[in-house]
């Protein structure tokens, strides 16, 4: 097992359950909050203020891409700082080996390894507002309705303005599912046998 897997998810369509059930079953690290604790344990920036930045971005006239190599940190807005300090260490944790990496632009700051499996999850609006409501978030289901659809504007833009591409478009993955249809374990099923059979077909 060599595979890096990252995961582009709708709000809702089951991403984190996903991908841990993934590491599990392929016995390999999983990356999703986790990723924000390591921004936050460098000292930098307040733990809660870095949740509250999760995959947010301060919009300003030009976008910055992952793969810029040269920036000024006092002139970057923060949310492009902890964006290309999150990077490194995505870049970091995939030279250690196998892994899962739950949203944050991973399968763009990773994209030229050939080991890379890029996945992204939908789901009919109704399911996911379901799957939050079943979690437990304290909403009522007109506002978690509201609160999903904002959710998925805010990672779109996110993605839009680090990669300059459109989040959720086949044309940027290699295997796009509905969670709708196939449900999480159908979905972890699908996606190992992918694993499976990406790298029986490049060794």
């Amino acid at each position: 097992m060599n595979t890096i897997i990252c995961i582009g998810r709708e709000f809702g369509s089951g991403g984190h359950e996903i991908g841990l059930r993934l590491s599990e079953s392929l016995s390999i690290p999983f990356y999703d909050k986790l990723l924000v604790s390591m921004v936050a344990e460098e000292g930098e920036f307040a733990r809660k203020y870095l949740e509250e930045m999760d995959e947010k971005v301060n919009v300003h006239i030009a976008p910055f891409l992952a793969t810029r190599s040269t920036y000024s940190l006092y002139s970057q807005p923060v949310s492009d700082k902890i964006f290309f300090r999150q990077a490194d260490i995505i870049r970091s944790l995939a030279d250690q080996g196998p892994c899962v990496f739950v949203g944050r632009c991973a399968d763009y700051i990773l994209e030229q390894r050939p080991n890379l499996l890029r996945v992204f999850l939908s789901g009919n609006l109704e399911d996911r507002v379901n799957r939050k409501q079943a979690m437990g978030l304290e909403f009522a289901e007109a506002d978690m309705t509201k609160h999903v659809q904002a959710t998925d504007r805010k990672r779109a833009r996110y993605y839009r303005h680090y990669t300059g591409r459109i989040w959720g478009d086949r044309k940027n993955y290699d295997l796009c599912i509905n969670t709708s249809l196939l449900g999480i374990e159908g979905s972890v099923s699908l996606i190992c046998q992918a694993v499976k059979f990406k790298e029986s077909h490049t060794q």
